[in-house]
């Protein structure tokens, strides 16, 4: 089972009542140092968004859930075992994922070229190859989608950056007859090629409807179907 789910949490009052069900006390202290109402409203939302998930997704636990984090600070929920979660924030969105096995998801705001040096720090030398024989106007994009695979599945290994990138890297397969971004992103499909541990992952793209966006989600083990389906929560 995986289920994911995104909200747009910039302009939303987190701190009225009616939001109250879906915060802990502790992420409200915590939004106090958060710099900018943006950033404030980011956070909190995606906490919000993660009880919401947990309620559309049918899971029976009190909310807001409690959750604590491993040392690479992935969260695990305390009263719910063998449920899984995952979260990020780019822009005006949250993004969840719900699933019945390890998770990691990643949303990428995909509308700021890259530095060369940011992008010659991320790829590895099979990722520049494919990157540099692309379409020159298609390569922001792209490099947005190999950040979000990337972290994602850097997420549902439980390290974060912590994990060396030299130890993996993303296997893009080259698409046709794709007429536009939701489609082309929808039924790309990413192969995660690593020597850091003997468990498999399927990472997958996300369509999301807003294009300056690119999301991807990650779970370990690859018997899961995921039609990659992205529901849309509006409060």
């Amino acid at each position: 089972m995986i289920r994911v789910f995104t909200m747009k949490a910039v302009g939303k009052d987190f701190l009225a009542a009616s939001w109250s069900p879906y915060l802990t006390e502790e992420r409200k202290k915590l939004a106090d140092r958060k710099k900018g109402e943006r950033e404030r409203q980011l956070f909190l939302g995606a906490e919000v968004l993660l009880n919401l998930s947990l309620q559309r997704a049918g899971i029976e636990i009190p909310l807001p859930a409690k959750y604590e984090r491993n040392e690479h600070g992935k969260p695990y929920l305390t009263d719910c075992d063998g449920i899984y979660v995952n979260w990020s924030h780019s822009g005006d969105y949250v993004i969840c994922a719900v699933a019945d096995r390890e998770v990691g998801i990643d949303l990428q705001y995909a509308g700021k070229e890259p530095k060369e040096s940011l992008v010659r720090k991320l790829l590895q030398p099979e990722e520049l190859h494919f990157y540099e024989h692309t379409p020159v106007a298609e390569r922001q994009r792209l490099f947005y989608e190999y950040w979000a695979v990337k972290e994602s599945f850097l997420k549902a290994l439980g390290t974060g950056f912590a994990a060396p990138l030299d130890r993996f890297y993303v296997e893009f397969a080259r698409m046709s007859g794709a007429d536009d971004v939701l489609e082309k992103s929808a039924i790309k499909n990413p192969r995660i090629m690593q020597n850091i541990n003997k468990n498999q992952y399927r990472c997958q793209l996300l369509p999301i409807k807003d294009e300056a966006y690119t999301a991807a989600v990650c779970i370990a083990d690859t018997d899961e179907h995921f039609r990659g389906e992205v529901e849309e929560i509006e409060e």
